[in-house]
């Protein structure tokens, strides 16, 4: 058995926090914690979303068409899968609230720079920046939710903290537009960056707490687990069957979620031929609000059906398998001419998305024990290698189609299999959740 393989195992049947051998921390500390990473993912998405909300008008301005605007996107991905894969092992290793903290403000500086911007290269070179820096998110918050809550309340953690995507999704509309349409488009990219400021001091007062010590400093035997050197890790990390299992539902759920955050505005204004302004923002606002609250629900109900006596991976099991049948409605959006039967149909999907982020998030936190970042760095660069291709191929598509038919019905399928996928990861854990009831 690989030393991947068993991490996964102890951290399955404890239901404590990674980090302590003590007492739980305080209601305050833990969801505290929980609500500044939501509030960091909130600003992680807003910042990378402020570009899809104002493409209309960059493409007006700037003179580039959708395959280019597929390029933007894709870029922004592909520089965030090389670097959250890098980043994974140091996160594993330094002092996450310093590293937490700085990574925010750096991604807030380089997300103003697009409002500098003369042209398409300049936005490519900004785009390509942006994923650098905000390749620390996932995989250090995944570590720390993981520090921080006990097995039980994970999935509810890690839907609380990524439910971020969908708020910042679903405030941009408003918020950018109104910042445009009152400063012009420049403005919208600076005055949403420097929210990070704000954050930031935030997080430094509260993640100053004593009870939370724990979190951001190994115990000395977690130190001594990784002294074998990353290469070892990764080794063990890839002879680990779960990994791989993961891996396909990671690269089957990003990039639908992807296309979610980055490519419906421009699907109602190219398809539907609604104009950016206050329709386009209450459409937005109710498919995103969809995201966010499946993003709660799933982890929610995981918690529910476990206090209810329900094994925490049955629990999760029937969560994800509700999350498909509602994620796959939209392939049924392009049969659809109402535009309220559309945003119904992709409200309700995008809810079943946002259960089965919480699932895969949860997923992805308990392939290793002591290497939390460093496999949610590959999960999710993976994710993000197959969503940039993706988002690069939706342009492609829509510019030769001029029709978004081909790439709803692919995110259903996508989703699909993600189930099938999902099932055959958890199917070892059943097991292992019924040997313990028989015992």
């Amino acid at each position: 058995m690989s030393p991947v393989k068993e991490d996964t195992e102890n951290d399955h049947h404890s239901d404590q926090p990674a980090s302590l051998s003590h007492s739980p921390l305080s209601a305050t500390g833990k969801w505290g914690v929980c609500l500044l990473l939501f509030l960091a993912t909130t600003l992680n998405y807003l910042d990378r979303q402020t570009l899809s909300i104002l493409a209309p008008f960059l493409q007006k301005e700037m003179h580039f068409d959708n395959e280019a605007l597929g390029w933007l996107f894709s870029v922004f991905y592909y520089s965030y899968t090389f670097s959250q894969i890098a980043v994974g092992p140091l996160l594993d290793r330094v002092n996450l609230r310093w590293a937490f903290g700085w990574a925010v403000v750096a991604w807030s500086l380089v997300a103003a720079l697009p409002g500098l911007g003369t042209g398409l290269a300049a936005l490519f070179i900004f785009r390509l920046l942006l994923g650098v820096m905000e390749s620390p998110n996932w995989p250090a918050a995944l570590r720390i939710v993981a520090r921080t809550l006990p097995a039980s309340e994970r999935s509810l953690g890690s839907g609380i903290f990524t439910s971020g995507t969908s708020v910042g999704a679903l405030i941009a509309p408003g918020l950018v537009l109104g910042i445009a349409s009152a400063f012009g488009w420049r403005w919208g990219f600076i005055l949403v960056a420097s929210l990070g400021a704000v954050w930031f001091l935030g997080w430094l007062v509260f993640t100053g707490r004593r009870e939370l010590a724990p979190v951001w400093i190994e115990r000395e035997r977690e130190q001594d687990d990784r002294s074998t050197g990353q290469a070892a890790a990764y080794k063990s990390l890839f002879r680990n069957q779960q990994f791989w299992r993961v891996l396909i539902v990671a690269i089957l759920v990003n990039p639908c979620l992807y296309f979610s955050v980055n490519w419906l505005p421009t699907y109602f204004a190219q398809d539907r031929g609604i104009t950016p302004g206050a329709e386009m923002g209450w459409i937005l606002t109710a498919v995103y609000i969809g995201l966010d609250l499946g993003n709660i629900a799933g982890g929610g109900a995981v918690l529910w059906l476990a206090k209810n006596d329900w094994p925490v991976e049955t629990a999760r099991r029937t969560v994800f398998l509700c999350a498909t049948a509602l994620g796959i409605l939209c392939a049924f959006v392009p049969s659809v001419r109402s535009l309220n039967a559309t945003v119904a149909l992709l409200v309700l999907a995008n809810f079943g998305l946002g259960m089965w982020i919480a699932i895969y998030l949860t997923m992805a936190q308990e392939v290793s024990r002591t290497q939390i970042s460093t496999a949610a760095g590959v999960l999710g660069g993976s994710g993000s290698l197959v969503g940039g291709f993706a988002m690069w191929a939706v342009g492609k598509v829509t510019r030769e189609t001029h029709l978004f038919s081909i790439p709803l019905i692919a995110v259903a399928v996508a989703i699909a299999l993600a189930a099938l996928a999902g099932w055959a990861a958890s199917a070892e854990r059943i097991d292992e959740e019924r040997e313990v009831l028989a015992a």
